[in-house]
């Protein structure tokens, strides 16, 4: 059986095609990533997914402190439960924001990657550091809690440096207690002071 010049020509063609085809695909995922990408988990019982308190007005001054950059503020999707706090913070919501940073710094190797959360929030989030390959936690550019119950708790490898905590004085969520005062409501007002902390290191 002999072969045209033709049908050659077109298998050619159709094998340099499938070859070449996830060259764009990669460059064009590449291309669609942001400068800075923020992950934050809301204190328990907030309203999903960045909550009241802090993640709403974390983002509007993170916004206003990265004028220039695109951001992505991402609220973690997790129970927030009493129970989960109890517990020392949700394990589900400390994978899924671990993973959440895996991938992003997998697929945008020059975003800037931010980790964040409140109250039970910041459990999640220092589940989540545990979980990162130091690899990964290299990736992270700084990482801030408010309203941390674990805030005498190092976090792993180069985290710790990069670590921002606001705790107000007379919140006994912050020295471990369950009991929640008027100081671990007002975080919000530390918003400000966040985004500095994070315009400096992105």
């Amino acid at each position: 059986m002999h072969l045209t010049s033709h049908v050659v020509l077109s298998l050619a063609l159709a094998i340099v095609t499938v070859i070449a085809s996830p060259i764009p695909v990669d460059l064009q995922g590449r291309q669609s990533c942001n400068d800075v990408y923020v992950y934050f988990a809301r204190g328990t019982t907030e309203t999903p997914t960045i909550g009241t308190i802090v993640g709403p007005p974390f983002q509007a001054a993170l916004q206003s402190a990265l004028t220039g950059k695109t951001l992505v503020f991402q609220g973690i999707d997790y129970p927030a439960t009493v129970a989960g706090f109890l517990a020392g913070g949700d394990p589900g919501g400390g994978t899924t924001m671990a993973n959440s940073v895996t991938n992003i710094a997998t697929q945008c190797p020059n975003a800037k990657i931010v980790m964040s959360g409140y109250s039970q929030g910041a459990q999640v989030t220092h589940i989540a550091a545990t979980k990162l390959s130091t690899t990964i936690q290299n990736r992270v550019n700084a990482v801030v809690t408010f309203g941390d119950p674990d805030r005498d708790t190092a976090l792993p490898g180069v985290l710790q440096s990069r670590r921002d905590t606001f705790c107000n004085a007379g919140d006994l969520i912050c020295e471990g207690e369950p009991i929640v005062l008027a100081p671990h409501l007002t975080y919000g007002t530390d918003a400000p002071a966040a985004a500095a902390f994070v315009a400096a290191r992105v």
